[in-house]
């Protein structure tokens, strides 16, 4: 029914795909895996219309199409439920469901109550609990992946794509999306799930195509594989299992941060570490497992449920980001425009904006000592600007997240959080921003770095805490931290899963 060959799509100098395919029938529920970068997101996108490939054939019913646009594949039966989410903040939950596809009664007019009818009977079979007039703004995340899922469901699609939608669903939502999706394959839809939790694709997929580094590696039947054999073939490499080592034996070292039983609802749950002052600590695992949670709670940005959190001896609970900050923490964030950097500031401002908040209220700051120290950071870490006092919006991404960087290396925090700050930088500036890590962590500061990019991980972290559905899966350090550990422990596998 649906066939794809030699698919190729490149971003600028970089390969997402290269010869990808794979074919599938009616009916049938295939899953597509692969690492993270080795182009399965991708894939789905040149499906949905939002990507354009670059090369390579398309065929349903085998016959050639074009997909140049979401309309284009939404007229082809084609329908896609977001990693991203699509859903509209500030548009109702009813509204997001039926955008684009309203029923029309008659003379042409929207038929509300067969509309509401329609989207609450699709919002109770899929067990999402909302309302039709709820805002996807006031909803946790885990009801809107159910909603997205409706929006796809909703267009009474041939072929539906699934791009990680169970990444931020609870085990019970779980079960009541394969029930649903087993159904729709009966009906004949063909379903394509894309996962990273391996555990899963045993119980709803018949077959998984395999990507890595945007190939397309292996195409296996599930009822005659096992998990190893999945592992090595996304990361060619054989999977090896770790036991997970404990941190009672750093007790006794220089520990400036103790978490002990953290839990924030069911995002992050009971999570323990000890780190010390002048380590890299890498925080692990698939997108939407609580590494990001975890650390905003410690910037003070998410209020802790139960645990507490214990720095340089005392025991704190920030009410708010800015009391950690005038405590000594510092946090970035990879996506620069919302969390990191002032738009409407200089990018003398943005770098002295850190050291500002931790001043004394009502002491004076001139602007030849904004300019002073921010032209020190400039020429010390070689950011690429044209004037201290050019807008941050005219520097390149790199360059504005070496500001952010600068800003916090001004005032040198005790601890330094950052999510994912690398994302979307290129390589050249990445290796840079990894010494500007090193360098602070041989003076003493102490760095938690959440990343989705494991050689990130592998390169710059002393030790890696793989967090999985909320928890502490294992760290690695020493020789265990190879990608083919982080890999396997990302996927939640376990001594006992390699057996299967």
């Amino acid at each position: 029914m649906l066939e794809l060959l030699n698919i190729k799509k490149k971003f600028g100098a970089v390969t997402a795909l290269d010869r990808a395919s794979f074919a599938m029938e009616k009916g049938e529920i295939v899953a597509l895996l692969g690492a993270n970068g080795s182009g399965k997101s991708t894939l789905v996108k040149i499906l949905g219309g939002t990507v354009k490939k670059d090369a390579g054939t398309i065929k349903i019913d085998q016959k050639p199409v074009e997909i140049r646009s979401s309309a284009e594949s939404r007229n082809l039966k084609i329908a896609v439920a977001y990693q991203e989410l699509s859903l509209i903040p500030k548009m109702t939950v009813y509204e997001n469901v039926m955008m684009g596809h309203f029923i029309k009664g008659k003379f042409g007019q929207v038929d509300e109550r067969k509309n509401r009818s329609f989207v609450a009977s699709l919002l109770e079979k899929c067990g999402a609990d909302c309302g039709l007039d709820e805002y996807p703004k006031d909803l946790p995340s885990s009801t809107l992946s159910i909603i997205e899922i409706v929006k796809a469901v909703s267009w009474d699609p041939d072929i539906l794509l699934l791009d990680e939608v169970t990444a931020a669903l609870h085990h019970n939502e779980v079960e009541i999306l394969f029930s649903n999706l087993r159904a729709l394959s009966e009906k004949g839809v063909s379903i394509v799930m894309v996962t990273h939790r391996l555990g899963e694709i045993f119980n709803i997929a018949s077959r998984a195509v395999i990507l890595r580094n945007g190939e397309s590696v292996a195409d296996v039947d599930l009822k005659k594989t096992d998990i190893n054999k999945i592992v090595y073939y996304m990361t060619g490499k054989i999977p090896e299992i770790v036991e997970n080592p404990s941190d009672e034996k750093r007790s006794g070292e220089d520990a400036v941060l103790i978490v002990d039983n953290l839990t924030i609802g069911e995002s992050v749950r009971n999570v323990s570490m000890r780190v010390n002052r002048g380590e890299i600590i890498g925080l692990g695992g698939l997108e939407g497992q609580g590494q990001s949670q975890f650390l905003r709670s410690i910037y003070g940005a998410i209020p802790l449920e139960s645990g507490s959190i214990t720095i340089a001896g005392r025991k704190v609970d920030y009410k708010s980001s800015a009391d950690a900050v005038k405590d000594g923490i510092g946090f970035i964030s990879g996506n620069r425009n919302r969390e990191s950097i002032f738009n409407l500031r200089t990018i003398g401002e943005n770098i002295f904006s850190a050291k500002m908040s931790m001043g004394r209220d009502f002491s004076p700051i001139s602007n030849r000592m904004i300019i002073q120290q921010a032209n020190q950071i400039v020429q010390e870490y070689d950011i690429k600007i044209g004037q201290i006092n050019d807008p941050i919006t005219s520097l390149s991404g790199g360059n504005q997240q070496k500001v952010v960087f600068g800003r916090w290396i001004l005032v040198s925090p005790a601890i330094l959080l950052l999510d994912d700050p690398t994302k979307g930088v290129d390589v050249s500036s990445r290796r840079e921003l990894h010494n500007f890590l090193r360098k602070a962590a041989d003076q003493g500061m102490t760095v938690l770095i959440v990343s989705s990019d494991n050689d990130e991980l592998l390169e710059i972290a002393n030790r890696i805490y793989v967090f999985y559905e909320g928890g502490i899966h294992c760290m690695l350090c020493g020789t265990d931290c190879t990608e083919e550990k982080l890999v396997s422990a990302m996927m939640g596998m376990t001594v006992k899963d390699s057996a299967k």
